[in-house]
């Protein structure tokens, strides 16, 4: 009778250590796929690569930009392609995920060098961007992001 009270215990604690690393693991890989994800989108910007882009942006995408302006994919990717705008640097930092099951959503702020028209502009923004995993990888549903003062 102790024996059998103590085998339950015991055998729960045992899994609950083994299952909790496990859980962190894989919470730790989906969050680094998902800044792999935007880290490849960030690159295939500033390399104007939109064939790269078409895969990494989901077809719903709504895309803000810190001017308020707001774009569909096809949109953005025209912007790209045409060279209206050049992303010349991108450089995230202090980026957070949360996972909800198949959604990714990133805050964080970075600094920003692009040419506009002939005109080069570095700022810094604020944003929020929004995954969704489809197909086996990451996409990008929406973007907003704010420009710092």
């Amino acid at each position: 009778m102790i024996l059998s009270r103590l085998t339950l215990p015991l055998a729960i604690a045992v899994w609950s250590l083994h299952s909790g690393p496990v859980a962190a693991q894989a919470l730790g890989a989906a969050t680094q796929a998902v800044l792999a994800a935007e880290d490849q989108r960030f690159d295939a910007m500033v390399r104007g690569d939109t064939a790269a882009l078409r895969s990494l942006l989901a077809d719903g995408l709504t895309y803000t930009h810190s001017d308020g302006a707001q774009q569909s994919k096809a949109e953005f990717l025209q912007t790209i392609g045409s060279g209206a705008l050049r992303y010349q640097s991108i450089k995230p930092e202090g980026r957070v995920v949360r996972l909800r099951g198949d959604v990714g959503v990133v805050t964080g702020r970075s600094a920003m060098h692009v040419t506009v028209g002939g005109e080069v502009h570095a700022f810094t923004i604020q944003y929020l961007a929004v995954y969704q995993h489809r197909s086996g990888q990451w996409q990008l549903l929406a973007w907003q992001s704010t420009r710092l003062p």
